[in-house]
């Protein structure tokens, strides 16, 4: 073999390892609780925070800076040579042929400079994900042509893996772009910002900064709000809401912007972005779940959130869930054409089966034991009876239709190789999984089931777990029995 040719990633480079460090500073901050309680006991804690941010700043360049200059790559005809690490040093090589999955993503401080990041989860790597950063584009898209080349799959065909810049590239089976509407009605539909302000409103609410600034300033500020203004306040909130509202469809267009699928043979590539254009992609034989969602909002406007889980190296070896592929809106038709290439079977083709009547029996029961405590609470409150009795009867009705509707929506089928569950009211889901690939069912009888002579069946997969409840003994351990002997007589490709 020729000797290789190692290389130096860019100084640019240098923000990807700054900021490499800084999220692993954010994901291990459960480690800085002793230095905050040093902080916050000692008897000048605003500057001994500024002493230890400073430290902090200082140790994430530091560190950034060793990783950089540790930092060594080579190409050759087969494989991607790196040597990095700085106390434990590590020489990798990464063949073309091993190199599982190949990911692009133009960062948005690479872009200027035409470079970008390759992403590869590879079994020569220890089943870890390498990220290669500062490659020239050109160059990355070759790599990454290269190993999608000489994959191994039962279903490649000639011609698949030429990129979108390749002379030699055949038409692809299916292409769709997303207009901007779509991705603001994503933004619409998957609103990330409210979900958040909901989980930071009561930690916020127990902080001084609560009391110490914002409170003082609301009281001087708002002294013109009398009773002739009373509209105002009720103006400014929803105004609040509105601009939360705009910002949650900014986050989607920054995230989806331009996006686009291609499906050709096997492999479905997503890639869109405002700022860093991400290149997402999966092989179908390493598909684990397709999950269809549709929340209120999104029945509303009439498009679905498509969910696609594929198991990759780096999961499989931390023990983790596997990786989301996501198109955040599609409209019937295109979800209709996806079911046809992701080879699911037409839902209407299915029988569809529902869980039994007494899976009503429990939730109808604690709902009547805390009904009359409920009455009790509200009565208490308003110090009416009838009010109290009305309201409560009222909540009970509404949270027993609710049941009522929530059991007439789960259901289950399989067929063609695939377990189905739909459920949901308001928000509604469908779940499909390759049956082939569940990893284990066990059948779950509580002291409760017990008594009624039913159990529940629990799947476990790669995408997580699913219970089918309130089968008859005999039905769970039939269907037990039946798919074990489908998944061991299968020889389809698990990864």
């Amino acid at each position: 073999m020729s000797e290789l040719n190692w290389q130096r990633t860019p100084p640019i480079t240098m923000v990807f390892f700054i900021l490499r460090e800084i999220k692993r500073l954010v994901s291990n901050v459960t480690n800085l609780i002793p230095v905050l309680a040093v902080v916050a006991v000692s008897g000048t804690p605003a500057k001994a925070g500024i002493l230890v941010a400073l430290a902090f700043f200082l140790f994430t360049i530091a560190v950034a800076v060793m990783h950089y200059n540790r930092f060594l790559f080579a190409i050759a005809d087969d494989a991607i040579h790196l040597r990095t690490g700085i106390m434990n040093r590590q020489n990798l090589t990464l063949k073309f042929d091993r190199i599982q999955q190949a990911e692009l993503n133009e960062t948005w401080y690479f872009r200027p400079f035409g470079l970008t990041i390759l992403s590869v989860d590879s079994a020569g790597a220890g089943g870890s994900e390498v990220e290669i950063p500062g490659l020239k584009t050109e160059l990355a898209q070759q790599l990454r042509q290269q190993v999608l080349a000489t994959e191994k799959t039962d279903d490649k065909k000639s011609g698949e893996a030429a990129d979108s810049g390749s002379q030699e590239q055949s038409e692809p089976d299916y292409q769709r772009q997303f207009s901007l509407p779509d991705i603001i009605r994503a933004g619409i539909i998957d609103n990330k910002i409210f979900v958040l302000l909901a989980v930071l409103a009561y930690p916020l609410s127990q902080l001084d900064i609560m009391e110490d600034y914002i409170v003082p300033w609301l009281e001087t500020n708002t002294q013109w709000l009398d009773t002739d203004n009373w509209w105002v306040a009720p103006l400014l909130g929803i105004a609040v809401l509105a601009v939360l509202f705009v910002l949650a469809i900014g986050v989607s267009i920054v995230r989806y912007y331009g996006l686009s699928l291609t499906i050709d043979g096997g492999r479905y590539q997503a890639r869109g972005g405002l700022f860093t254009i991400r290149t997402l992609s999966f092989r179908y034989h390493k598909l684990q779940r397709v999950q269809i969602r549709q929340n209120l909002r999104a029945r509303l406007l009439g498009r679905w959130t498509l969910r696609v889980s594929q198991l990759r190296p780096r999961q499989q070896a931390q023990g983790q869930s596997a990786s989301q592929f996501t198109l955040p809106v599609v409209t019937a038709p295109v979800l209709a054409d996806l079911r046809k290439l992701l080879k699911l079977p037409a839902p209407e083709s299915l029988g569809w089966q529902r869980i039994s009547v007494l899976a009503l029996l429990g939730p109808s029961i604690w709902l009547a034991v805390l009904a009359p405590l409920g009455a009790y609470l509200i009565y208490r409150q308003v110090d009416s009876l009838m009010l109290a009795a009305i309201v409560s009867a009222g909540l009970w009705l509404l949270l027993q239709i609710y049941i009522v509707l929530r059991w007439m929506r789960f259901s289950y089928s399989t067929g063609e190789d695939w377990l189905a569950v739909r459920r949901g009211v308001l928000s509604r889901r469908e779940n499909w999984y390759p049956l082939y690939k569940v990893q284990q069912i066990d059948v779950k009888r509580s002291p409760w089931l017990r008594v009624l002579g039913f159990a529940d069946l629990i799947l476990n997969t790669p995408a997580g777990s699913e219970d089918i409840r309130y089968l008859t003994r005999s039905q769970a351990e039939q269907l037990q029995r039946q798919w074990v002997n489908d998944i061991a007589r299968s020889h389809k490709p698990w990864m």
